[in-house]
C-alpha cells in the first residue's frame, strides 16, 4: 500500500505528499467550514510550501556531495529526502541534516523581520502558541518552530542525524544510530504522555516520532548487515539465457521457466545484455514468434561477484530491472551467475529476523 503520492518535482527530484499531510489539510478545512473562517486552512497550505523549501535544502547539499536524491516525501512536521546511499562521512551527514532546519529558521527570522517592520503588533513568547491573525507573523512562527523542532537531537528529526554524525566520530555507525534512536523513542513517549494533559495533537506527533525512530533503527541495522553480504553469497549459479537469434516467444519461455522478470542474452558464453520485461511486453502476442531478440533494445549492465548486494540493488533500482548478470572480475563478458530482486528481498528479510 502506498502512503504518499507524487504531486510534482523540483530540479528533477520527485516530490510526494504523505497521506498524514493530506489528512491534516482535510481536517483543518472541515473544522473551518462551520465558522467559514479559512485563515488557518491557508496557513497550513503555506506550511506545505515551506516544508518543500526545508527538504530541498537537504537535497541541494546532498547533490553537492554527489549523492543522488530519489524523492522527497512531505510530512506535516517536516519531510524526508530519500537519498540513494547513506554517506559514511560524518561531516557530510551533519551538513546535509542541518541544512533543512537552518533554511526554516532563516525563512522564519526573515518573515518575522518583515512583520515587525510593517506591523505595530508586538511579538512575545505567547506568539509561538497562538494564531495572531497576521500572516507574516504566523508564517514566521511556523518556520521557526519547524526549524527548532527538527534540531532536537533525536530521530527521526534532522537533529538526530546531526547527533549521530557527531557520535560517529567516536563510535561505530550502528552504535551511534542506536543512541540517537533511543533518545527519539524516549522523546516520542514523553510527547504522548504530555499530550494527554495538554494537546491531543501532541499525542499524534509523539506517535509519529516514535515510529520514525523505530524505522530508522531497523533501516540502519539492515543496511549495515547487508553491506557485508556479497553478490556471490546470494546469486544463482545455474541460470537460463537466450541468444540474439531466438524469438521473443522463446525468450519469454526461458524467462517463465527460470522465474525471471527479465531475459539474459549471451552468445557462446559471452554476455551481450539484458532485455527487460517492459520491452518484451511492448511486442504484440501475435508478433512474438516472428520477432528475434536481436531486434530488442539491450541493457548492457552487469556486476561482479565481490560487490555488495546493496550496490547491486541500487543499480537494479536505477535501471528498473529485476535481474542483473554476475560476471567474472577478470573476464567481464563471462557470466557466472545471476542476481534477482527476489534473492535480494530474501536477504533483506533474513537480516530483519537476526
Amino acid at each position: 500500500m502506498r502512503y504518499s503520492f507524487k504531486i510534482g518535482s523540483a530540479w528533477g527530484i520527485p516530490i510526494e505528499l504523505h497521506f498524514t499531510f493530506i489528512l491534516l489539510i482535510i481536517a483543518v478545512l472541515i473544522l473551518s467550514i462551520p465558522t467559514m473562517q479559512f485563515y488557518t486552512f491557508f496557513i497550513v497550505l503555506f506550511l506545505f510550501v515551506f516544508v518543500v523549501f526545508h527538504e530541498l535544502a537537504h537535497s541541494i547539499i546532498a547533490r553537492h556531495y554527489g549523492i543522488k536524491v530519489r524523492k522527497i516525501i512531505l510530512y506535516p512536521i517536516g519531510g524526508v529526502s530519500e537519498i540513494e546511499e547513506i554517506t559514511d562521512n560524518p561531516s557530510q551527514e551533519w551538513r546535509m541534516a542541518v541544512a533543512g532546519p537552518l533554511t526554516s529558521l532563516v525563512l522564519g527570522v526573515a518573515l518575522l523581520a518583515v512583520s515587525l517592520l510593517t506591523s505595530t503588533q508586538a511579538f512575545t513568547l505567547a506568539t509561538f502558541t497562538t494564531i495572531t491573525g497576521n500572516p507574516l507573523t504566523d508564517l514566521a512562527t511556523l518556520n521557526i518552530l519547524l526549524g527548532a523542532f527538527n534540531l532536537i537531537p533525536a530521530f527521526p528529526m534532522d537533529g538526530g542525524r546531526v547527533f549521530r554524525a557527531l557520535l560517529t566520530e567516536r563510535l561505530k555507525y550502528s552504535d551511534a544510530t542506536r543512541y540517537a534512536v533511543y533518545i527519539g523513542k524516549i522523546f516520542g513517549i514523553a510527547m504522548v504522555i504530555i499530550g494527554f494533559w495538554l494537546n491531543f495533537l501532541l499525542i499524534l506527533v509523539g506517535v509519529f516520532v516514535y515510529i520514525g525512530a523505530s524505522e530508522e533503527a531497523e533501516q540502519t541495522i539492515i543496511s549495515t548487515t547487508l553491506a557485508g553480504v556479497r553478490v556471490k553469497d546470494v546469486m544463482v549459479s545455474e541460470f537460463g539465457s537466450v541468444n540474439r537469434q531466438q524469438s521473443i516467444a522463446e525468450a519469454l519461455e526461458v524467462m517463465f521457466k527460470n522465474r525471471y522478470h527479465d531475459v539474459l542474452v549471451e552468445k557462446d558464453g559471452v554476455f551481450e545484455g539484458v532485455v527487460t520485461w517492459s520491452e518484451l511486453m511492448k511486442v504484440k502476442p501475435e508478433e512474438r514468434g516472428a520477432l528475434a531478440v536481436e531486434e530488442m533494445p539491450l541493457k548492457n549492465i552487469s556486476i561482479v561477484e565481490d560487490e555488495s548486494i546493496l550496490e547491486a540493488n541500487k543499480i537494479m533500482a536505477r535501471e528498473k530491472i529485476d535481474l542483473i548478470p554476475v560476471v567474472d572480475k577478470q573476464s567481464p563478458k563471462k557470466v557466472v551467475g545471476v542476481l534477482t530482486s527476489e534473492a535480494i528481498a530474501k536477504a533483506y528479510e533474513k537480516s530483519k529476523s537476526k
